[in-house]
């Protein structure tokens, strides 16, 4: 009889305590659970309408060659040519990848011309010694 009054005073205590602070404890859950889906969302928006990756562009990723196949708000998904596979990313992880473009050439020209093309510009030395 007293097994059974001890395990019916712990049901009470664990009732009570549930009723009077239990919401507290859901709340708390609700609200970090709330926080982070907030904040990968964030993230998502500022890599979708802020970022230089656009759909079907070739990069490197940690050396790796990849295409971008999708740009979402939550995840981006990328094809990664070397082993055939695809590589799902959560936006939020994006800022932790070392990501590498080729930028494209300057109208298709070379930044600088050589020497010996169109449009170099000759340059002599001039010696100051007078």
């Amino acid at each position: 009889m007293t097994n059974h009054l001890d395990h019916a005073a712990i049901e009470r205590m664990a009732e009570g305590a549930i009723g009077h602070y239990g919401w507290l404890i859901i709340a708390a859950f609700v609200t970090l659970l709330f926080k982070d889906i907030l904040f990968n969302f964030a993230q998502g928006l500022m890599i979708y309408w802020g970022s230089s990756l656009e759909n079907d562009e070739v990069l490197y990723i940690s050396g790796r060659q990849a295409r971008v196949i999708r740009m979402g708000v939550f995840s981006c998904t990328f094809f990664l040519t070397d082993r055939q596979t695809k590589m799902i990313v959560p936006c939020s992880q994006l800022k932790h990848l070392t990501v590498e473009k080729k930028l494209p050439l300057n109208g298709g020209e070379e930044y600088l011309p050589k020497g010996s093309e169109k449009g170099a510009v000759k340059v002599e030395l001039i010696d100051d010694k007078d």
